[in-house]
C-alpha cells in the first residue's frame, strides 16, 4: 500500500499564462518522514495527472488516476483568496511566497477505500492546514483521511434537500446513470459557490452505496470545466462554459443550473432516486446497506430504502456510533407504507413497477421476497392499489417455486395481499386447473383426507373443475346416506375445510333430481346425529332441506305436529307465509301426509290456505275430493275447485257427479247456462245418479237451483223435468224459490206484467196448479198453494174478460186443463167477496 502526503505550490508560467504545480518546500520537520527524497517533486508514473489535476485551481477534488490510484487534492483555505485573484496581462509570474498552496493525498492501487469517511468530508478541513501538527503524521492508517469531525451530518443534509426539493430526484438520477452507463456523462453543477457544490456531492455520497462512494469522483470549484476529468464537476455562472449551447447540455454534459441558466432536460424516470430523494425530503434519510452486506446487482435496489437499512453516518470514525454522523450498522428493518411517504400517482406506481420487475426477473432472494410481501400487507388507498402488480409478481413467485409445483396451490396464504379482482382472476385461470387436477388424485383416497386438498382447491378458485365438482357430488351423495359411515366423514371434512360457500353448494345438490326418496332421506339425517351440523348451516341451505330439518324437528319431542297443523307452522317457512307454487305445494304435501289424503275435516282449511287452483295444478284435487262431498261451507272457492275436477279423469264417479251437481247448479243460477230442456234434464239425471249427503251440499245447490228456476221462464220449467225436479225438491230448494216469489219487488213485477202476458200467467198456473197424485212431495204442494194465492191470485183482480179469453186460449193450445183454471178463478173470486 502506497499512502503519500503531498505538498504543491501553484505558479503561473510568465509566457503561456498556464498554472502548474511545483512541490512546495516542507515548513516543518515532522513531514519529512512522509516524503521520502524520490517523491519530492510530481514526478513518476503519476506526475502528469497530478499537474493535470492540481492546476486545475480546484478547491477540493477526488480524483481517479490511470494507474487506478486516487488523488485527493485541497487548496489551503487561507490562501485560496491571494491565488483565486485574476492576473491581467503583463503580470509577472507568482512569487513562490504568493502562489496558491495545495495539499495532495495519494492513495495507491491496492489501498483500501476511504472506510467511514468520505472523500467530501475533508472539504475545508483543519487537517490540510499547515500547522495541523501532528494530526497526519502519528497513527495515519489506510481507512483515515485528514478530517478530524463529520462536516455533512444527515439533518444538514436533510435542510439542504429540502430547500432544493425540486432538484433532488433529478440530480440523483444522473448520479446513478454515471455508474450504470460506463460512458455516463459527466455532471456540471452550476451554483453561486463551491459550498453549495461540495453539499451536492456529499448529498450524492450519503445516497450512493458504500461501495460506489470511493468511486465518485468530484471537484467542488473549477474555472475550466471542459478540463476537468471528474464525474461530478463544480463551477460558477461566470466560468468559462457555455450553458447555451443545446450540443454541450443535451449531448455532452448532464448540466444542472442552481443560477437560473439553461439545463440538461430531464432524465428518464429512475425508481431509485426518486425514493432517495424523497426518504431525504421527508427528513427520514435514506441509510443504503454497508458494502460488504450488499451485492453487486442490489447496489441500487429499492427494498433498503424502503426498509431502513443503515450504515454508518458520514463523517464516522472507525468505533461504532463516533463523529456527528455515527449511527454504527443496524439490521435491516421491516419496511412499511410510512417509508413510501411523498410518493404518489405515477412516481409510486413507478417504484412498485420496479420492484415488480426485480420479482419477475428473479433477482431477489427468499429474505427479500417476505420483507416485500411484509410491505404489501400493510398498505392502504392509493399504496395498496399501487402495490397489486408487485403481490401478483410475489404469489406467482411462491407458486412457481420449484418446490411448490407438485403441490396444490395454496392461495389462503396470500389473502390480506392487495390483490384486486383481476389478479384473483388471473391467479385462478393460470392455476385452478393446477389444484382441482391434484384435488381429483386425491379423491381416490378415503373421505376424512380430502379435507386439505379440497381447502387448496378452494382457495386457487377451481370452481369449474371436474375434480371440485366430483368432491361436491360425492358429498352429497354420502350425506344423504345417514345410516352409513361416510356420512359422519363427509360432515367432518366440511367442518374442517370451514368454507362457507363449498358448503352451501353441496346442501344444493341435494336437492337435485329431487325424488321423494331424497326426501325421506333428508329427514332421516336431520333426525341423524349429524342433524346438528345441518341446523347449524340450514340458514344457507335450499328451502327443501330447511323444509325437511323443520318437518323432523316439529313431528318429535315436544311439538309432535301432524296433518294440518305440521302444514300451518312450515308455511310459515315459505317466503311471504304462504305457498304460491305448485313445486312447494308437493314438496309440503310429501313432507306432512306423504301418500295419506288429510283428515277429512282438515280438507277445507287446505284448500282455502293453498288455493283450489294451485291444489288442483298440483295434481293434489283427488286427495281432498272430501271437501266436495262434505264442504264446511258452499262458496265459490268449493264451487271453483269442483269445476277444475269435475275434468279429472281419474276422479270417482261419485265425486265427478257431485261437482257436476254443484257446478252446473250455480251456472245456472249465475245465468251461464239456459234453464232449458238439455239443462233440466242434466239436473234430472246428476239428481238420480247422487244425492248429496251434507246437509251444506244441499242447501247450497238448493238455494241455486230454487234461483235459477225461479227466475227462468215458467214456460221452460214447465217441461216434465223441471216439473219433477220442484214435486220432489227438498225444503232447501223450495225455499229459496218461495222467497223468491214472495218478494215484494217480484210480486210487483209480476202484477204488472202477467195480465198482458198470457202465456206465461198459464204456465204459472200449470206449475203451481194443485196436484194429489205420486211423487208429488206435501212440501211442494204447500208451496205451489201459497205461491197461488200471494202471487198469482192479486193478478186476477186485473184481468178483464178480454185477457181472460187470451188465457183459455193457451190452456186450450197447449192442451192444459182449462176446467182446474175456471174452478180456482171462481174459488179466488168467491173467497175475496
Amino acid at each position: 500500500m502506497a499512502i503519500r502526503r503531498l505538498s504543491y505550490r501553484l505558479v503561473q508560467e510568465p509566457d503561456t499564462g498556464a498554472v502548474r504545480p511545483i512541490p512546495a518546500e516542507p515548513r516543518e520537520p515532522h513531514r519529512e518522514p512522509l516524503l521520502p527524497e524520490p517523491h519530492q517533486e510530481p514526478v513518476g508514473e503519476f506526475s502528469a495527472a497530478v499537474e493535470r489535476i492540481i492546476g486545475g485551481c480546484s478547491e477540493l477534488s477526488y480524483s481517479l488516476l490511470p494507474d487506478g490510484g486516487r488523488l485527493l487534492c485541497a487548496a489551503l483555505p487561507r490562501q485560496r483568496v491571494e491565488g483565486e485573484g485574476q492576473r491581467g496581462e503583463g503580470d509577472g509570474p507568482l512569487a513562490e511566497s504568493e502562489g496558491q498552496r495545495v495539499e495532495a493525498l495519494h492513495l495507491g492501487a491496492d489501498t483500501p477505500g476511504p472506510g467511514p469517511v468520505w472523500p467530501i468530508d475533508t472539504w475545508r478541513s483543519a487537517a490540510w492546514e499547515l500547522d495541523a501538527g501532528e494530526t497526519l503524521a502519528a497513527g495515519f492508517v489506510e481507512s483515515e483521511l485528514p478530517v478530524p469531525e463529520a462536516h455533512f451530518d444527515r439533518e444538514r443534509l436533510v435542510e439542504f434537500a429540502r430547500a432544493r426539493a425540486d432538484r433532488v430526484a433529478p440530480f440523483l438520477t444522473d448520479v446513478r446513470r454515471l455508474f450504470d452507463d460506463p460512458a455516463g456523462r459527466q455532471i456540471v453543477l452550476v451554483e453561486e459557490d463551491p459550498e453549495t457544490v461540495a453539499h451536492w456531492v456529499a448529498l450524492a455520497c450519503a445516497s450512493l452505496p458504500d461501495a460506489y462512494v470511493s468511486a465518485l469522483t468530484f471537484t467542488t470549484w473549477t474555472a475550466d470545466p471542459h478540463g476537468a476529468p471528474q464525474q461530478i464537476i463544480g463551477t460558477g455562472p461566470a466560468a468559462g462554459f457555455d450553458r447555451t449551447d443545446e450540443a454541450t447540455v443535451t449531448y455532452l454534459y448532464r448540466v444542472h443550473d442552481g443560477t437560473g441558466g439553461s439545463q440538461s432536460p430531464p432524465a428518464p424516470f429512475d425508481a431509485w432516486a426518486r425514493l432517495t430523494a424523497e426518504r431525504w425530503l421527508s427528513g427520514n434519510p435514506p441509510r443504503p446497506m454497508p458494502s460488504a452486506a450488499a451485492r453487486a446487482e442490489d447496489a441500487f435496489a429499492l427494498l433498503p430504502l424502503l426498509s431502513g437499512g443503515s450504515r454508518p453516518g458520514p463523517g464516522a470514525g472507525t468505533g461504532p456510533a463516533t463523529g456527528a454522523g455515527g449511527e454504527g450498522e443496524r439490521a435491516v428493518g421491516a419496511p412499511s407504507g410510512a417509508d413510501l411517504a411523498g410518493l404518489g400517482g405515477d412516481c409510486l406506481r413507478a417504484v412498485f413497477d420496479a420492484l415488480t420487475r426485480s420479482v419477475e426477473r428473479d433477482e431477489t432472494d427468499s429474505r427479500t421476497l417476505d420483507a416485500l410481501e411484509g410491505l404489501c400487507r400493510g398498505l392502504e388507498g392509493e399504496q395498496a392499489l399501487a402495490a397489486q402488480p408487485l403481490a401478483l409478481a410475489l404469489v406467482k413467485r411462491h407458486l412457481d417455486a420449484p418446490r411448490a409445483r407438485d403441490t396444490l396451490p395454496d392461495l389462503t396464504a396470500f389473502e390480506g395481499l392487495p390483490l384486486g379482482q383481476e389478479a384473483w382472476r388471473q391467479l385462478r385461470e393460470e392455476y385452478g386447473d393446477r389444484a382441482d387436477a391434484a384435488l381429483r388424485r386425491r379423491l381416490r383416497d378415503p373421505i376424512p383426507t380430502w379435507a386439505e386438498p379440497l381447502r387448496l382447491a378452494l382457495a386457487v378458485g377451481a370452481d369449474g373443475g371436474p375434480g371440485l365438482a366430483e368432491a361436491m357430488d360425492r358429498l352429497a351423495g354420502s350425506l344423504l346416506r345417514p345410516d352409513r359411515r361416510d356420512c359422519a366423514h363427509a360432515v367432518q371434512v366440511l367442518e374442517e375445510v370451514d368454507h362457507l360457500p363449498f358448503t352451501h353448494r353441496v346442501l344444493r345438490l341435494l336437492i337435485v333430481d329431487f325424488t321423494d326418496r331424497k326426501l325421506d332421506r333428508l329427514r332421516e339425517l336431520a333426525r341423524s346425529p349429524q342433524g346438528d351440523w345441518l341446523r347449524r348451516h340450514i340458514d344457507g341451505a335450499p328451502l327443501t332441506i330447511r323444509l325437511a330439518e323443520a318437518a323432523a324437528r316439529w313431528s318429535g319431542s315436544p311439538d309432535h305436529l301432524r296433518g294440518a297443523d305440521l302444514f300451518e307452522r312450515l308455511t310459515a317457512l315459505v317466503p311471504g307465509g304462504r305457498v304460491k307454487d305448485v313445486t312447494t305445494l308437493r314438496l309440503l304435501w310429501h313432507i306432512v301426509w306423504r301418500n295419506t289424503p288429510p283428515d277429512r275435516t282438515e280438507q277445507s282449511w287446505i284448500a282455502r290456505t293453498c288455493t283450489p287452483r294451485l291444489i288442483v295444478e298440483a295434481d293434489l284435487g283427488r286427495r281432498i275430493t272430501g271437501w266436495i262431498s262434505h264442504p264446511d261451507r258452499c262458496d265459490h272457492e268449493l264451487v271453483a275447485f269442483a269445476r277444475d275436477m269435475r275434468e279429472d279423469g281419474l276422479l270417482g264417479a261419485a265425486e265427478r257427479h257431485t261437482a257436476d251437481l254443484l257446478v252446473t247448479a250455480q251456472d245456472l243460477a249465475d245465468g251461464r247456462l239456459r234453464v232449458d230442456r238439455t239443462a233440466l234434464k242434466h239436473l234430472d239425471e246428476l239428481f238420480r245418479k247422487v244425492a248429496p249427503k251434507s246437509q251444506v251440499l244441499r242447501q247450497g245447490i238448493g238455494e241455486r237451483l230454487g234461483r235459477a228456476l225461479a227466475r227462468a221462464n215458467p214456460l221452460d220449467v214447465c217441461d216434465p223435468h223441471g216439473l219433477r225436479l220442484l214435486f220432489t225438491a227438498g225444503p232447501e230448494l223450495l225455499g229459496s224459490y218461495r222467497a223468491y216469489f214472495l218478494d215484494e219487488t217480484t210480486r210487483d213485477r209480476l202484477l204488472r206484467e202477467l195480465p198482458h202476458n198470457a202465456a206465461e200467467l198459464a204456465a204459472y198456473f200449470h206449475v203451481w196448479r194443485p196436484r194429489r197424485r205420486h211423487g208429488v212431495s206435501e212440501e211442494w204442494r204447500r208451496t205451489a198453494a201459497e205461491l197461488l194465492d200471494e202471487v198469482l191470485a192479486p193478478v186476477l183482480a186485473r184481468l178483464d174478460d178480454h185477457h181472460l179469453g187470451r188465457v183459455a186460449t193457451v190452456f186450450q193450445r197447449e192442451g192444459q186443463d182449462l176446467q182446474e183454471w175456471t174452478a180456482w178463478r171462481h174459488r179466488i173470486k168467491q173467497r175475496d167477496e
